[in-house]
């Protein structure tokens, strides 16, 4: 499911943001670099995280393209999940949130076993939930928006949001940004509709605003 999903995604940026593919995502991970994360958490990857990093190990930025991935956030790179995940063992004053779906611990905004995958560069975190509630999934994605103190679910899987990417892309929720592309970029622009930053006012997270 996650390389057909990735192939899908890929057959897209080949054709509309070629630079994102070529320049911005890097090679894939080592298995050393998936086990010393692994060794880190200390507890198992979900396997299909492990497929996303076996094909691409986040985006590179230092490269010449400026670029994002999914619901046009960054997509980072192994050693800077590691980075935010000692981090955040490291702090020891929690920050209970305001709303949560049921399916996430509500208690804890710095909790160490919410894996960054993607970032806004402000405040919106796209996380892979090691340590879900009761009724929750192991491995589940779920947003944490830390300035409106929210987190809600996502997909229910990482290939549940590789699938939901790949669909968006190929049914046009997603633009190249045309200040990025003045400058060379090509930087992806999701839909009003499915924005992630913005999804207080996105259809698909209506639910989120109810919480």
């Amino acid at each position: 499911m996650v390389n057909d999903s990735l192939n899908r995604v890929a057959r897209w940026l080949a054709a509309q943001a070629p630079h994102i593919l070529s320049e911005s995502l890097n090679p894939g991970a080592t298995e050393e670099q998936i086990t010393t994360l692994e060794t880190a958490v200390g507890q198992p990857l979900p396997d299909d995280y492990k497929a996303l990093y076996r094909r691409h190990n986040g985006l590179n930025e230092d490269a010449g393209n400026f670029g994002n991935f999914f619901y046009g956030l960054s997509f980072l790179p192994l050693a800077e999940v590691e980075v935010q995940h000692n981090y955040r063992v490291q702090t020891s004053e929690p920050a209970p949130l305001q709303k949560a779906h049921s399916s996430l611990k509500a208690d804890n905004a710095q909790r160490p076993l919410w894996l960054y995958l993607g970032f806004d560069g402000s405040h919106v975190w796209l996380c892979v939930d090691l340590d879900p509630a009761e009724g929750g999934t192991y491995g589940q994605v779920i947003l944490l928006d830390e300035e409106c103190e929210t987190a809600f679910l996502v997909a229910d899987s990482v290939g549940a949001l590789l699938a939901d990417f790949a669909r968006d892309l190929e049914r046009g929720r997603y633009s190249l940004d045309p200040d990025a592309a003045e400058d060379g970029n090509d930087y992806l622009a999701p839909d009003p509709s499915i924005d992630l930053v913005n999804w207080f006012n996105a259809e698909r997270w209506s639910a989120a605003d109810k919480l």
